[in-house]
């Protein structure tokens, strides 16, 4: 495995200078949780620097490099463009290009947007991480970042939430894992 140096060197050059930005943030951000929620800083640290590694790709791309590997992407990632497209692209890259091969890691990037049923411990701080690192700019976001530093499952709700509300404004497709995720984790939790 590739590292965190050689990684970080390898992104910074492929990557557009704002992504970088904001995958370091997301490293930084998983870092934080991590050592709040007692999670492994190191598995954190690599999956938040390597959730949006297949970033440079056009969505066309994604589908090839996808097709590649024998695996045809659903319609609802598909009409997303690269926006769902690029957690899986990102986790192959990850493994094939990073020489990453621990499952955790692997899940975390795989399901930084739409989550899963019964994600792991680091696959919840990849998945906030993602959406309240320091570059990102919104209403709520500030209100996150507290939420996330005392209730990682009510955080993630609240992320959810407001990804659904702002797909519904805009008219866009909600990918039905979105869903699950967020049943799965007021079935398990109770929020």
């Amino acid at each position: 495995m590739k590292s965190q140096s050689e990684i970080i060197k390898e992104l910074k050059n492929l990557l557009p200078a704002k992504r970088f930005r904001h995958s370091i943030g997301v490293m930084e951000t998983a870092e934080k949780l991590a050592k709040i929620y007692k999670a492994d800083k190191e598995r954190a640290c690599l999956a938040g620097l390597l959730h949006d590694c297949s970033k440079y790709m056009t969505g066309n791309e994604m589908i090839c490099f996808l097709k590649d590997r024998g695996i045809d992407s659903d319609a609802d990632s598909i009409a997303s463009g690269s926006g769902l497209l690029h957690a899986e692209v990102s986790m192959f890259l990850a493994s094939e290009n990073y020489g990453v091969n621990d499952p955790e890691i692997l899940s975390a990037i795989l399901c930084h947007t739409l989550g899963k049923e019964d994600m792991s411990l680091i696959d919840k701080i990849i998945f906030i991480s993602d959406y309240i690192e320091p570059e990102r700019d919104f209403g709520s976001v500030d209100k996150l970042r507290k939420s996330a530093r005392k209730n990682l499952d009510r955080a993630i709700i609240e992320a959810i939430n407001s990804t659904l509300i702002h797909l519904t404004k805009e008219n866009k497709i909600i990918h039905p894992k979105l869903l699950v995720t967020r049943n799965a984790i007021l079935r398990n939790v109770g929020l």
